[in-house]
């Protein structure tokens, strides 16, 4: 039995032609095993019973699938095969059969509002697998997409959100067909362009739990694990970096990127301790505010402007990195993360000199920070003259950097949400300022009438986590010394203890970013050939290709009831071909730590 997606699609229509930005480029990033199944060309055939799970997600695909063709979909469902519809739009265009097993009655008739389109949905039951992490609260889109005319839904569905177009039907059913799992997401394919609202924007988890869902079980994933880590700009040293000691207390390695010619003696003995207990990771950020390290912009309150340093300058300046490092008794976190995101590109020879590949945004090398603000609107983290993988930037990259293919971008961020979400922020009064989708902490100091507002940062780290996670990146909370000095050691415990209680609902490992960077770089260079179950041995088998340095870790996914579950099977490090063999139930019965 394979482990695999079967997703049909029609290569003769005009819709085809957004395939890769509606659905594959996620099967890649998330990891899935998938195979392309063109109608145009091929008839189906009995062969997708052997399938996890059938996929439609091209525009208008509904008009292609015969009578027989539905007849013989709805058996396979009825037999175990999960079914998830993301042209749901055009449900009412569906043959009887597939109508059947979403449990859906529907009109091609506007029958409860003028029209048949959407601008958002709203969450309104996030108890089930799909929705669980999800906050009930309205996404808006950029771009009304076209809504799907449900009617009446079945005893046996479960509506997990609707329209919020005044009409209050469905927008996501789950539902049992026979031994089956079927998902109906209503709305047109168009809403993962970017154009619309786009995928890394705030409704990923909803894609890829659907399809976990539906699939029939065992199911595998290699995907990124829940990871969790903290970037802090511009340390000096606050408290003698007691803040790191409440940050490990919840758990968190804090990537700390410093001033170094602000650094102590004292505060350095602390940085060794953290460093060899590995409670912390260090950067050169610059040498003090007003003076960088790997540019040289026009002063040090005007970034409108720059120019590299000259090659014997930063030959300077990196042999006084060297002997601050040595000094302390540590070595550099191979993450870059420059001040003011700003390096020529003459820097890059002297940082893979020290090993440093990994960059924490997607950087502009020889672009000032001023530059990059203006091409961008205003959004420090989205890319500048190149889209990296997998969504351009939106809501972070796993990517070589084009200048380069050594340097490794490897990052998180909210700073991407589609404009409409951004502007509903600002309109109930969550940001003051766009650096507040930067910083969580930024408009949450400095309050008038309280000086700090523990709710509101706490709500913001939340966010940067949560979408960080569903997006299957990684939870990046970012921030500023500076910010964190304007709260008491004990206002700082409280904003971590409240970011913990509410992402309480995902599952978190904590981890440094440089290991999460290497991580993502090694699970990028492999993929999965092929998966298959073997019922009467238990086991399943996977081929890998590509190359891995570091053990990764497999998810495999297991129906509980309605609920899924799922444990990590690690994978040997390999390159080139390789083939895995466990055993499904073992991996249940079986207890280990994640390391």
């Amino acid at each position: 039995m394979k482990i695999s997606l079967l997703c049909l699609i029609n290569s003769s229509k005009d819709s085809y032609q957004f395939i890769d930005e509606i659905m594959l480029r996620t099967f890649e990033h998330i990891g899935v095993p998938f195979e392309l199944f063109d109608i145009s060309k091929h008839k189906i055939t009995n062969e997708i019973n052997d399938y996890s799970a059938i996929v439609l997600g091209q525009e208008g695909i509904a008009n292609d699938i015969s009578e027989t063709d539905a007849h013989m979909m709805a058996d396979a469902v009825r037999d175990g095969v999960g079914l998830v519809c993301f042209d749901g739009h055009e449900i009412h265009l569906f043959p009887e059969p597939i109508k059947e097993v979403f449990g859906v009655k529907t009109s091609d008739k506007p029958t409860h509002m003028p029209h048949m389109t959407t601008s958002a949905i709203r969450t309104i039951d996030n108890s089930h697998y799909i929705t669980y992490t999800r906050e009930k609260e309205v996404t808006y889109f950029n771009k009304p997409v076209e809504a799907g005319n449900i009617i009446n839904a079945s005893p046996r569905c479960r509506v997990l959100m609707v329209l919020a177009n005044g009409s209050g039907c469905p927008a996501l059913i789950t539902t049992t067909h026979g031994r089956g799992r079927a998902v109906l997401f209503a709305l047109s394919p168009k809403v993962w362009l970017e154009e619309y609202f786009g995928h890394g924007s705030g409704l990923d988890d909803i894609f890829w739990k659907s399809i976990i869902w539906a699939s029939r079980k065992p199911f595998v994933m290699l995907a990124m694990p829940p990871f969790v880590t903290m970037r802090v700009d511009d340390c000096s040293g606050t408290y003698n970096f007691k803040w790191i000691d409440i940050a490990n207390k919840h758990g968190i390695i804090p990537h700390v990127s410093l001033f170094i010619d602000n650094i102590t003696d004292n505060a350095a003995k602390v940085i060794k301790e953290k460093y060899e207990a590995g409670l912390a990771e260090f950067s050169v950020h610059a040498f003090t505010w007003t003076h960088q390290v790997y540019w040289k912009p026009r002063s040090p309150t005007d970034h409108s402007t720059g120019e590299e340093y000259p090659e014997e300058v930063l030959r300077e300046y990196f042999e006084k990195i060297d002997r601050k490092i040595k000094q302390w008794g540590i070595k550099l976190s191979k993450v870059f993360v420059p001040h003011f995101g700003e390096a020529g590109k003459n820097v890059i020879s002297f940082l893979k000199e020290r090993g440093i590949t990994y960059l924490g945004f997607p950087m502009n090398f020889s672009i000032p920070f001023g530059e990059v603000l203006k091409a961008t609107g205003g959004i420090l983290e989205k890319p500048v003259g190149f889209r990296p993988k997998p969504y351009g930037g939106l809501g972070g990259a796993f990517d070589k950097h084009p200048l380069d293919p050594e340097l490794f971008m490897a990052y998180a961020t909210r700073m991407t949400i589609p404009r409409a979400q951004l502007e509903v922020k600002i309109e109930l009064g969550e940001i003051r300022t766009v650096e507040q989708m930067y910083d969580f902490l930024w408009d949450a100091v400095n309050v008038k009438g309280k000086g700090v507002d523990i709710e509101l940062a706490a709500k913001h780290g939340a966010e940067e986590i949560k979408l960080g996670l569903d997006n299957l990146f990684f939870g990046l909370m970012i921030t500023h010394e500076q910010n964190i000095s304007m709260f008491s050691l004990e206002e700082w415990d409280e904003v971590l203890s409240r970011i913990d209680e509410l992402t309480s609902r995902y599952d978190k490992i904590y981890k440094s970013w440089e290991y999460i960077a290497e991580y993502a770089k090694n699970k990028c260079s492999t993929r999965i050939l092929e998966a298959t179950y073997d019922p009467e041995k238990g086991n399943i088998r996977c081929i890998l290709d590509g190359k891995s340095d570091m053990t990764l870790w497999l998810y495999v996914f297991a129906d509980k009831g309605d609920k899924v579950v799922y444990r990590f099977q690690p994978l040997p490090l390999f390159e080139g071909r390789s083939e895995v063999i466990f055993n499904f139930e073992g991996l249940f019965v079986r207890h280990f730590r994640f390391k």
